[in-house]
C-alpha cells in the first residue's frame, strides 16, 4: 500500500470535517428551537464536550500531527517557507484588520444580526436577496465566534484554518490520484499561493473555504479503496455536503466526489445505522435547507426563478464563451497593474463592438476589468500559477510516456476524476455568469489544475531549473497581494499616498491609491458619520439601502435593529413616527422616486445629511436621516 501521509497531517482534517458539520447541524437545530442564541450555544457547547469525552473513552482517536520535517534552509525547502511566509502574513492582516469584506459586510454579517434578533434562521424581509438566498455553510462559523465574543474581529479564523490544512490535503488529494509523491509535495505549497486562497485566508470571503471540503471529499473517498474503512467513505460524505453548504454554485462539484466514492460503495452497506445517520447529516450540512427554504418562498431552488439577478444563463455557449474570457483575463492579471485605467478602457471599446453585443445580451454581468492592485473581490489563481500549470502541462504533453495514462489503472481513474472535475467546472460555466466568477470558482481550481499533475512527464519537468525559478517566482508573486491589499495593507499606505499626494496634487493615479485606502479602510464602518444623528432611546431604524454595508448602523451590537424599508412595508414606516436612513440611489431604484417625492410621500422630514463614499465605483453619496411619519402624529 502506498503512503500517502503528507507531511501536513491529515488527521487534523477529519477533525475540521466534524467541527464544520457540528456548528452547520447546530445552527439549524437551535433555528428549529428558537434558540439561536448565547443559551442555545452554551448548551451546544456542553454536548459538544460531552461527545468528545464519550468518543475518547469509546477509544476514537484523532491525531494531531502538524509537522513539516527538519528544517534546513536549502533550495529545495524554499517552497514551504514561502508557504508559512504567506500563512504568516494572512494571518497578521486577519489581526490587524476589522472583516471588510463587501459582500460579508452586505449580507452575510447582518443577516446573521436579523437571525439573532428572532434567535432563529428566517425570512428576511429585505431589497438584497443575497441575504435569504444565499448558502449559510460559512455563516454557521460567524454565529457562535460572534455569540462568545460580541465583536466581528475573530470571522477571518475559518478561513486562516482551512488555509493552513490546504497543502496536506492537496498533497494527500493528488497522491490518491496517482501523481508522483514529488509532484505533489512541490504542489502542496504552491497551490494556497493562489491569489483566490491567500486574498480570503485573512478574510470572511467564503469562496475559498469550500476548496479544502472539496479536497477532503475527494481524498477520504479514494482513501477507501485502500483502507477498506467506513469511516473514510463517511467523512468524504460529509466534507461533500460541506462544498454546497458554503455555495450553492459547487453543487456541480459533487459529481467528481460521487465518482471517487464508487469503488468503494460496497463498504456502506456493513454498517447502515451509521451510513443512515451520515445521510442525515449530508442533508442537514449541504446546500438542501436552503434549498428547501428558497423553493418555499420563490417556488424555485435558487431563489431566482425569473433569473432577475443576471447571473443565470439562457445560452450555454455564451455562457461557457463568456466565462473563458472573463476568467482569462482575470487570471492573467498581475498582482500590481498601475495602468489598469488604460485596460478598462479599450475593454470597454471592446465590450461596445457590435462583435460583442449578442455575447452581452447572453451574458449581461459579462467584464473584463482589471484593478489597479488584485483584491477579493475578484482575484482568480492567479497569473504565476496559471504559468506554471500551463507548462507543466505542455511539458507534460511532450513526455514520451504518455501512454501510462491509460494503461495504468492508478492512473486512468484519476485521471477521469480530474475529467470529471472540469466537467463539474463546465457545466457551472454554462449555467451561472457572474463578474466575480474567478473567485466564485475557488473550490474547481484544484481539480482543474490536478489534472496536468498527473501526466508522467511533469515529475520530469521539476527537475528543470527554469521551472524550480518558475515556481518560486509563482509563490513569491503572491506576497505583494497580501502585503499591498487595500482590505488589509501590511505597511503604512494611507500615510505614504497623502504625502505623495500632498507633494504631487495633480497626480491622478497617487489621487487614486490614496482614494482606494482611504474607502478601503474605512469599508468595516463606512456609515459611521450617520450614527451621531440616530436618537439613542430608538431600538428600530429603517433603512433604504440597496448594496450598501449596513453593518455600521447596527453598531454598538445589541442596542438596536435595522429594518429594510421596502414597499411591502413602507406604509407601517408612513404611518408611524420612525427613524429612517436612505440614500439618493437606494430611494430612486427601488421606489422609483426621487428623495424630496419619497420625503413627503413617507409624511417625512429631514433631520441631518451626510456625504458618504461606500464604494469607490459609486464615489460619493448624499444620506439622509429621516424622521417618517410626522404629518401623520400632527394630524392625530
Amino acid at each position: 500500500m502506498r503512503n500517502t501521509q503528507p507531511p501536513h497531517a491529515l488527521d487534523a482534517a477529519k477533525l475540521w470535517i466534524l467541527l464544520s458539520a457540528f456548528l452547520s447541524a447546530a445552527g439549524v437545530a437551535l433555528s428549529f428551537f428558537h434558540r439561536l442564541d448565547l443559551t442555545g450555544y452554551l448548551a451546544v457547547l456542553t454536548v459538544g464536550i460531552a461527545l468528545c469525552i464519550a468518543a475518547w473513552r469509546c477509544g476514537v482517536r484523532i491525531r494531531l500531527r502538524f509537522c513539516l520535517g527538519k528544517w534546513r534552509w536549502r533550495r529545495r525547502h524554499l517552497l514551504p517557507a514561502l508557504f508559512v511566509l504567506l500563512a504568516a502574513l494572512a494571518t497578521i492582516g486577519g489581526l490587524l484588520y476589522a472583516p471588510n469584506n463587501y459582500d460579508g459586510l452586505t449580507y452575510r454579517f447582518p443577516r446573521i444580526l436579523h437571525w439573532l434578533v428572532e434567535h432563529r434562521w428566517h425570512w428576511i424581509a429585505t431589497d438584497e436577496p443575497r441575504m435569504n438566498l444565499s448558502a449559510t455553510g460559512f455563516e454557521w462559523f460567524m454565529v457562535p465566534l460572534f455569540v462568545f465574543t460580541r465583536g466581528d474581529r475573530l470571522f477571518f479564523l475559518p478561513n486562516i484554518a482551512a488555509f493552513l490544512l490546504m497543502p496536506g490535503m492537496f498533497y494527500g488529494m493528488l497522491v490518491q490520484l496517482g501523481a508522483k509523491r514529488r509532484v505533489a509535495w512541490h504542489w502542496m505549497w504552491l497551490l494556497p499561493a493562489g491569489y483566490c486562497f491567500l486574498a480570503q485566508a485573512g478574510s470572511i470571503g467564503n469562496d475559498s473555504l469550500a476548496a479544502v471540503y472539496l479536497l477532503a471529499s475527494v481524498y477520504f473517498a479514494l482513501k477507501a479503496r485502500q483502507s477498506k474503512n467506513i469511516s473514510d467513505l463517511w467523512y468524504a460524505t460529509i466534507a461533500a455536503a460541506l462544498v454546497t453548504g458554503i455555495k450553492s454554485s459547487n453543487v456541480p462539484l459533487l459529481l467528481p466526489w460521487m465518482l471517487a466514492m464508487l469503488p468503494s460503495l460496497r463498504l456502506l452497506k456493513t454498517r447502515l445505522t451509521g451510513t443512515l445517520a451520515v445521510a442525515v447529516v449530508f442533508l442537514v450540512v449541504s446546500v438542501a435547507p436552503v434549498g428547501w427554504h428558497n423553493l418555499k418562498h420563490t417556488g424555485d431552488w435558487t431563489g431566482d426563478p425569473f433569473g432577475r439577478s443576471g447571473m443565470k444563463m439562457d445560452s450555454a455557449f455564451y455562457g461557457v464563451t463568456g466565462n473563458v474570457l472573463e476568467l482569462f483575463a482575470r487570471n492573467a492579471m498581475p498582482p500590481v497593474m498601475p495602468f489598469a485605467r488604460s485596460w478598462n478602457a479599450e475593454m470597454d471599446r471592446l465590450k461596445n463592438s457590435p462583435r460583442f453585443q449578442t455575447l452581452l445580451r447572453h451574458f449581461p454581468r459579462f467584464t473584463m476589468a482589471w484593478n489597479e492592485l488584485e483584491q477579493e473581490e475578484a482575484a482568480g489563481l492567479g497569473v504565476g500559477l496559471c504559468v506554471l500549470a500551463l507548462a507543466t502541462l505542455i511539458a507534460g504533453l511532450r513526455h514520451g510516456e504518455l501512454h501510462r495514462c491509460w494503461t495504468e489503472p492508478n492512473l486512468r481513474w484519476g485521471g477521469l476524476i480530474c475529467a470529471s472535475g472540469a466537467l463539474a467546472f463546465l457545466f457551472y460555466m454554462a449555467k451561472m455568469g457572474s463578474e466575480s466568477a474567478s473567485r466564485i470558482v475557488a473550490a474547481y481550481y484544484p481539480l482543474v489544475v490536478a489534472g496536468p499533475l498527473l501526466l508522467p512527464g511533469a515529475g520530469a519537468v521539476m527537475r528543470k531549473r527554469w521551472w524550480r525559478v518558475l515556481a518560486c517566482a509563482a509563490a513569491l508573486s503572491a506576497v505583494p497581494l497580501v502585503v499591498l491589499t487595500p482590505s488589509r495593507p501590511l505597511w503604512p499606505a494611507l500615510t505614504v499616498f497623502r504625502k505623495l499626494a500632498a507633494a504631487s496634487p495633480q497626480n491622478r493615479l497617487l489621487e487614486r491609491g490614496r482614494m482606494v485606502y482611504e474607502v478601503y479602510g474605512n469599508r468595516a464602518d463606512c456609515l459611521a458619520p450617520l450614527r451621531k444623528y440616530l436618537p439613542a432611546d430608538r431600538k428600530t431604524v429603517g433603512l433604504v439601502s440597496g448594496d450598501v454595508p449596513q453593518v455600521s448602523l447596527w453598531r454598538p451590537f445589541g442596542t438596536r435593529r435595522v429594518v429594510d424599508v421596502i414597499p411591502a412595508n413602507q406604509a407601517r414606516f408612513a404611518t408611524r413616527s420612525s427613524i429612517v436612513v436612505a440614500s439618493d440611489d437606494a430611494v430612486k431604484s427601488l421606489f422609483g422616486q426621487s428623495m424630496p417625492q419619497w420625503i413627503v410621500a413617507m409624511h417625512g422630514r429631514v433631520l441631518a445629511k451626510e456625504a458618504l463614499v461606500t464604494k469607490l465605483a459609486r464615489g460619493s453619496q448624499d444620506w439622509y436621516i429621516i424622521e417618517t411619519g410626522v404629518a401623520s402624529r400632527s394630524a392625530e
